[in-house]
């Protein structure tokens, strides 16, 4: 079976138009390959091969084909010139099931690692912390003249309209495995994503809007023309708005500072190189201050704030680095692993049902010791 023969059939079984006859084939193909010592396939034949490989999976667990989707299709047909992406949204889809068979897996659990729950700290003015989400300590009436109030995943702040001299600042803090919404006093809205932290006034009294990000966060800012919105990020960056949403990523364990807009108008600052961002357009600074635009993928940016991983050509360490942050593990590498990879996941998926799924590809391995994962070619 010549090359392009495999590619289509694979794409018709996965549309679900092939036939009886042409399934028999592929598994004739299947077993011929797999009986008879071959030499090496080039990378196209690889690819196809793993295609094939997941397709059989899918059909012996009973499984209607899935609808192929254009990331799909756009693989296969340029599998020579993309052999290092895998594509698992598919995958994702079946692994996930509630009910589903068995798996051969290499991965080790003692207790198994969770997905992030609704839980943060927030620290006072006076210096106290108390604990909101699943154990809520107690909350004070008001701060700096706002009324607050803590219900389930959301933190909000009411401004009472009185007059306040300083403000008084709050630092809302998630932990590794945790998330968190915030209503900020005049009604801007924040994600807060896991591992990560925002300080802010409990009332806005100045001239401008100021808070300070570290980690990842999403906003929807509230317009007002007379009080700027600016975020500082990390020190090293800035953004400054007036209404508007935007997704902004600034874990200090990455090397780059990432600003998406998602709507509205804002400028982005780097080591004094201000930029401005217009809808579906990223700015990235790297820590030589040095900033880049590029067109976004809105969907991949803001996919933790929906409840999804969202992959796109990734690489291992950047997924793992994810991971850490969502499931609270850390990582070891053992060996080099090139490989990029494309999934949509859900975040609420357990972190074994994950690292099975970025085994199906053949290219990654994985040991789970409780909260330590080791990684393998």
């Amino acid at each position: 079976m010549n090359k392009q023969t495999l590619a289509t059939l694979i794409d018709r079984y996965l549309d679900g138009t092939a036939t009886d006859a042409e399934k028999r084939l592929l598994d004739a193909y299947y077993n011929s390959m797999q009986q008879q010592p071959a030499p090496v396939p080039d990378a196209e034949e690889d690819e196809a091969m793993r295609v094939q490989m997941l397709a059989k999976v899918f059909e012996n667990a009973g499984i209607a084909p899935l609808k192929t989707t254009p990331v799909r299709r756009l693989w296969v047909r340029r599998a020579a010139a993309a052999a290092a992406v895998i594509l698992l949204s598919g995958a994702a889809w079946w692994m996930l099931q509630p009910e589903k068979p068995q798996l051969a897996t290499r991965v080790k659990q003692l207790p198994a690692p969770q997905p992030a729950r609704d839980v943060a700290t927030l620290t006072l003015a006076n210096g106290q912390v108390v604990v909101l989400g699943d154990s809520a300590g107690t909350l004070p009436p008001s701060q700096g003249g706002a009324l607050l109030a803590a219900g389930g995943d959301a933190l909000t702040y009411n401004d009472e309209g009185a007059a306040s001299g300083e403000p008084v600042y709050n630092t809302l803090k998630t932990p590794a495995g945790g998330k968190f919404r915030l209503t900020l006093s005049d009604g801007t809205k924040v994600w807060l994503n896991a591992a990560s932290s925002i300080r802010y006034p409990a009332r806005f009294t100045e001239n401008e809007r100021k808070v300070t990000v570290s980690g990842e966060a999403y906003f929807e800012v509230k317009a007002s023309e007379a009080q700027p919105f600016v975020v500082s990020v990390n020190d090293k960056a800035a953004i400054r708005v007036l209404g508007t949403a935007f997704n902004i990523s600034a874990y200090t364990t990455d090397p780059r500072i990432v600003a998406t807009l998602v709507s509205g108008k804002v400028q982005f600052s780097a080591g004094g190189n201000p930029v401005i961002l217009r809808p579906s357009q990223q700015a990235v600074a790297g820590n030589d201050g040095n900033v880049t635009i590029h067109d976004a993928d809105l969907e991949a940016a803001t996919a933790w704030k929906d409840g999804y991983f969202r992959f796109r050509g990734t690489d291992i360490k950047t997924i793992m680095r994810q991971l850490e942050r969502w499931y609270d593990i850390e990582t070891e590498y053992q060996g080099d692993i090139q490989h990029l990879f494309v999934a949509d996941i859900p975040r609420d998926a357990q972190l074994e049902d994950i690292l099975k799924l970025l085994e199906m590809t053949n290219r990654v391995h994985f040991m789970v010791n409780g909260k330590r994962v080791t990684v393998k070619p």
